[in-house]
């Protein structure tokens, strides 16, 4: 990897339209040909993309990651913690997809904008009114984590989780300790975590109508849309990944189940995407789906189940 071109990162000061301040990192390329953003996982700071950002810069595409409101650094100075989690979506991404638009007034013409949602960061990705404009969307491990979803004993123990762990951890206090509890590198709002378990205890999920939320964005894309699932993934079973796909009606689905008892690079499970071992695999064949060069790079075996819904 360059070291040159992944130095040259900067952090971003974004203002959403609400008027709460998220922190992004800028990481540059040399004559890039997109940017991409990279949407978190529910209890992960964007300090754990940096080596995947630095890999894209490397292959010149701008990258941006950002905290979510009220984690990591993205932190208002009243009331830091009384959030909703739907924002996340309809306020942080779309803030970030909309200075993505503004640095492209400035960049060649032809510079697609891309997104690549890490769990949560997949399913959020159509509540941002700017998702219509991305050019291309992929998810890693993004799924509608609903319990019953789930084999046995697992399917008890997300039951257990949702109905029992997140609520007691939750309550009377303004942060969820998610890394006490194995359940992420960072704590969260515990109005978030309240949230995200009543939606875990629905069959479908965030997109339940007694939730409220305004689904509309949803319909209207139409873009491409790469969904990555392994075998090994506890936190997102197929049967998840697949109900979240329903709700997406219009894109361009390529699914990608990696079997990783073939794939003899070691487990991959809910967060190993991003580990640089992958770096001329996983990484490299989600470049390749990004730029349309897959029918002319076949330089690692395809070890996945493939399927194209139009």
């Amino acid at each position: 990897m360059d070291k040159d071109i992944a130095d040259k990162r900067g952090a971003q000061h974004l203002l959403c339209e609400d008027g709460y301040p998220i922190e992004a990192t800028l990481y540059q390329a040399n004559a890039p040909r997109g940017t991409i953003i990279i949407a978190p996982a529910l209890a992960a700071t964007r300090s754990f993309y940096a080596d995947f950002a630095r890999f894209l810069a490397s292959r010149h595409f701008d990258c941006l990651t950002f905290d979510y409101r009220g984690t990591g650094d993205s932190l208002a100075k009243t009331e830091p913690y009384a959030i909703a989690i739907e924002d996340w979506g309809k306020q942080d991404i779309e803030a970030v997809i909309r200075f993505a638009k503004e640095r492209r007034r400035d960049l060649p013409e032809h510079h697609p904008i891309h997104l690549l949602g890490h769990s949560i960061g997949g399913q959020l990705v159509g509540l941002a009114p700017s998702s219509r404009d991305l050019n291309r969307i992929v998810h890693v491990a993004a799924s509608a984590p609903y319990w019953r979803r789930w084999s046995f004993p697992l399917n008890a123990r997300m039951l257990a989780v949702s109905r029992v762990l997140i609520p007691y951890f939750s309550a009377l206090r303004d942060q969820f300790p998610s890394r006490r509890l194995g359940l992420g590198g960072v704590d969260i709002p515990a109005s978030v975590s309240r949230e995200w378990a009543r939606w875990m205890r629905s069959p479908d999920y965030l997109f339940d109508p007694r939730f409220g939320l305004d689904l509309s964005g949803y319909q209207v894309l139409e873009q491409p849309l790469l969904s990555w699932s392994f075998s090994d993934d506890d936190m997102a079973p197929d049967a998840n990944v697949a109900h979240l796909l329903t709700h997406f009606p219009n894109a361009q689905i390529t699914r990608r189940h990696l079997d990783v008892s073939t794939f003899q690079q070691g487990a991959v499970r809910h967060a190993g995407f991003f580990k640089p071992r992958y770096e001329r695999t996983l990484w490299q064949e989600t470049i390749e789906w990004l730029t349309g060069a897959e029918v002319t790079t076949q330089a690692e075996p395809r070890h996945t189940r493939e399927a194209e819904t139009e």
